[in-house]
């Protein structure tokens, strides 16, 4: 035995193209995990591919899907179960955001943005329970939610919908299932630098200004995430479900109260 967390486990990761996606997928390889990635842009999950290192428990693979489509999402969970024998962990990433004043939206866009990001989590979700209630396996499901499922996103009302909505699925999940062993928790990312913030990440006056935001003055990374996802699959998260980590350098406390009143 190497002693790596997820030696022989198999690991689907959505949205797995780059950023936190990317991180995450690149994390679980390098603890010994047999890892399928997802994504819409077949060359870019190549150069994902490229960058996994090789396991023991044998080749990773390519799902090509939009999660957003739910017969694709059907197929690429049975895929990744085909091609494994099997699934452990469902790690429900892919996300998607436009940005539009609430008096302005197309509905279009609001709706494009809830099929990615809750019919893309809750319907590989049900496949992956299915699959695992069938086998009586203890599986295990992380999706990457966003600070803005409690903060409001003013200009983003599908996504701060979407993510609202993400909480109350990792709940609903968790308990539902909760007594045959299966996990159900999210992770809230805060700021992050990732290929999404390319907007304020590059431009130094902008970010200063997101930064000044945050408590502990920094925006974090893709790696942060991944690691906090991985601890909620593993065995030290075993008596953890129905919650959301927010990795947020401190975002959602309250700002005006890091300093003294009395001061």
């Amino acid at each position: 035995m190497s002693g790596k967390m997820f030696e022989g486990q198999k690991v689907l990761v959505t949205g797995a193209s780059q950023g936190i996606g990317e991180a995450t997928a690149l994390w679980f390889a390098q603890q010994g995990a047999r890892v399928a990635i997802n994504g819409r842009k077949a060359a870019k999950l190549q150069e994902v591919l490229a960058k996994l290192p090789a396991v023991a428990a044998g080749p990773h693979a390519i799902v090509e899907a939009d999660v957003g489509n739910a017969e694709a999402a059907c197929a690429m969970v049975a895929e990744t179960i085909k091609a494994f024998g099997g699934l452990d962990v469902l790690v429900a990433n892919a996300g998607y955001q436009v940005q539009a004043d609430s008096d302005k939206f197309e509905v279009k866009d609001f709706m494009g943005v809830l099929t990615v990001n809750v019919l893309g989590v809750v319907v590989p979700a049900r496949e992956a329970l299915r699959y695992w209630l069938a086998n009586n396996i203890k599986g295990r499901i992380v999706v990457n939610s966003s600070v803005h499922q409690v903060i409001p996103k003013p200009g983003f009302i599908g996504y701060s919908a979407s993510k609202g909505a993400v909480g109350n699925i990792v709940r609903t999940l968790a308990l539902e299932y909760a007594d045959r062993g299966i996990r159900v928790n999210a992770v809230g990312p805060g700021a992050i630098v990732t290929p999404i913030n390319d907007a304020w990440v590059h431009d130094p006056k902008k970010s200063a200004a997101v930064c000044s935001h945050i408590p502990m003055g920094r925006a974090g990374t893709s790696e942060e995430i991944a690691g906090v996802i991985g601890f909620l699959a593993g065995k030290e998260a075993d008596y953890i479900t129905g919650q959301t980590i927010f990795v947020d350098g401190g975002l959602t406390l309250f700002p005006s109260f890091a300093h003294n009143w009395s001061s």
